[in-house]
C-alpha cells in the first residue's frame, strides 16, 4: 500500500503493507510521505530546547569520535514515528532501501539545520562508551557536521539522555507489551515512552583519520529493521 501523508498518522496494531519489488520505484512512490515526515522531525528539532551538542568517543580509540544530537519530541510524533504504518519503521518494512532513504533524508535535514545554527567551534558534552561523562570538548563545526553523513548516520530513540549539566539519565527501554501485525509470522513490538522520555537521537558516523565508519553496518541495520523492526 502506498503511503499517503495526507491521511492521519493513525496508530494501528495491523499494518497493510506490501513490500516493493523494485525499491527504487518504492522510494519514488513514498517520496511525499517521506518528505512529510522530514518536515515534522525538522520542526520538532527547531522547537526543541537549546541544542546540547554531544561528542561520543569510540570504544576502540579515544582519538575517534562522532556527533550525537538528542532532542525531545511530542508523544504523538514519537508514537507515530515508530508505530504508524506510514512513518519511520514502516518505511523499513516496505523495503530496506526505502527505510534507508527515509533515514538519510531525516539526517540530511538535521545536518542542514545545524549548519546554519552551530558556531564555527562547537562546545560539546564529551562521553565515552558506557555512556560515561568525561567533561566537555571543542569540535570544529566542519567535523561535527561531517560526522552526520546521511549514508552512515542514523536516527532512533535515546537510551541515555545526556543533560547539559553532564548528568546521564538512563531511559526506559521503549519496548512495550503492545504488538503490531506487520504481515510476518511474528509480530513487532510497539515502541512507546512516557511524554518526559520521548527523545529522538541522531548518531553520526565516527570520524577517523582515514574516513568515516560505523561499528554496525548500515545495510545490516536496514535489513534488521526490515525483518524485525529493531535497530
Amino acid at each position: 500500500m502506498r503511503a499517503n501523508p495526507r491521511s492521519t498518522w493513525r496508530l494501528m496494531n495491523s499494518w497493510t503493507i506490501t513490500t516493493s519489488a523494485d525499491e527504487v520505484v518504492g522510494i519514488a512512490e513514498n517520496a511525499i510521505a517521506i518528505s512529510a515526515l522530514v518536515s515534522r522531525v525538522s520542526l520538532a528539532l527547531r522547537e526543541a530546547e537549546p541544542l546540547n551538542p554531544i561528542w561520543e568517543l569510540s570504544d576502540t580509540s579515544a582519538s575517534v569520535g562522532r556527533a550525537v544530537v538528542q532532542f525531545r519530541v511530542g508523544s504523538d510524533l514519537f508514537d507515530a514515528f515508530f508505530n504508524s504504518s506510514i512513518v519511520y519503521r514502516a518505511m523499513f518494512r516496505r523495503g530496506p532501501r526505502i527505510g534507508s532513504a527515509t533515514n538519510a533524508a531525516i539526517i540530511a535535514s538535521v545536518k542542514e539545520l545545524l549548519s546554519s545554527t552551530l558556531p564555527e567551534t562547537v562546545t560539546a558534552q564529551l562521553i565515552e562508551f558506557g555512556p560515561r561523562w568525561k567533561g566537555s570538548t571543542t569540535v570544529p563545526k566542519s567535523e561535527f557536521l561531517r560526522s552526520l553523513d546521511p549514508n552512515l548516520a542514523k536516527i532512533w530513540y535515546s537510551t541515555a539522555e545526556v543533560r547539559s549539566s553532564g548528568e546521564i539519565r538512563a531511559m526506559p527501554t521503549g519496548v512495550s507489551d503492545g504488538k503490531i501485525n506487520v504481515g510476518l509470522a511474528y509480530d513487532w513490538a510497539e515502541i512507546r515512552q512516557n511524554p518526559d522520555d520521548c527523545v529522538l537521537e541522531a548518531k553520526g558516523a565516527f570520524v577517523a583519520q582515514y574516513g568515516l565508519f560505523q561499528h554496525k553496518d548500515p545495510e545490516l541495520r536496514a535489513r534488521t529493521l526490515f525483518s524485525k523492526g529493531q535497530a
